[in-house]
């Protein structure tokens, strides 16, 4: 390096006892990680919640109604999907997630048959059936139908997303766990 260069040696105790500090505390992030993961786990339950943050999710279908109710909750009819969701930390990073197969197709949607058919042997009982007006008698026998999968689409209804005020709490968080609670 060329030019005027200075020499700096920090004598304050204070300082010298932070820096200490701060080298102790960034040794193993895996405690920090743990609390980040805690504070994106309780946004992403609170996304379920509100039924999608900071835009609403897709209403239910007209089918989805009739099953369900009018008014039921989406993605929580017993909220496995809510309650799989877990975060693991590690010393240079949080992840989260859930093992819940389904979860990525109402993360991202999907279109019908995106998964391809299959065939379903159906039992037909015994029924009347009117035909040209007049009533006959149908016979039980079995039939093959080949359905997609999904049926129908299914829409995009994101829950892992971080909001933009978790950032601020993750901050703070992280700030707190470097400095030993003091800042």
């Amino acid at each position: 390096m060329t030019g005027t260069m200075m020499d700096i040696q920090i004598e304050d105790h204070g300082i010298q006892s932070l820096l200490r500090r701060i080298q102790r505390q960034t040794q193993n992030l895996t405690p920090a990680m743990n609390i980040i993961g805690q504070i994106v786990r309780t946004s992403i339950v609170r996304n379920f919640e509100k039924e999608g943050r900071p835009q609403k999710w897709k209403a239910h279908s007209e089918t989805t109604e009739k099953r369900r109710g009018k008014g039921a909750s989406i993605l929580r009819e017993e909220s496995h999907l809510m309650n799989s969701i877990h975060p693991k930390a590690y010393f240079d990073r949080a992840e989260i997630g859930t093992n819940r197969v389904y979860a990525a197709v109402h993360q991202f949607g999907a279109k019908k048959g995106a998964f391809g058919t299959f065939s379903v042997m159906q039992q037909v009982k015994e029924h009347i059936r009117k035909i040209k007006g007049k009533s006959q008698k149908v016979r039980a026998h079995k039939r093959t139908r080949r359905m997609s999968v999904p049926w129908g689409d299914i829409p995009a209804r994101p829950f892992m997303l971080v909001q933009t005020e978790d950032w601020d709490k993750i901050r703070e968080s992280l700030s707190d766990y470097i400095l030993g609670g003091k800042r």
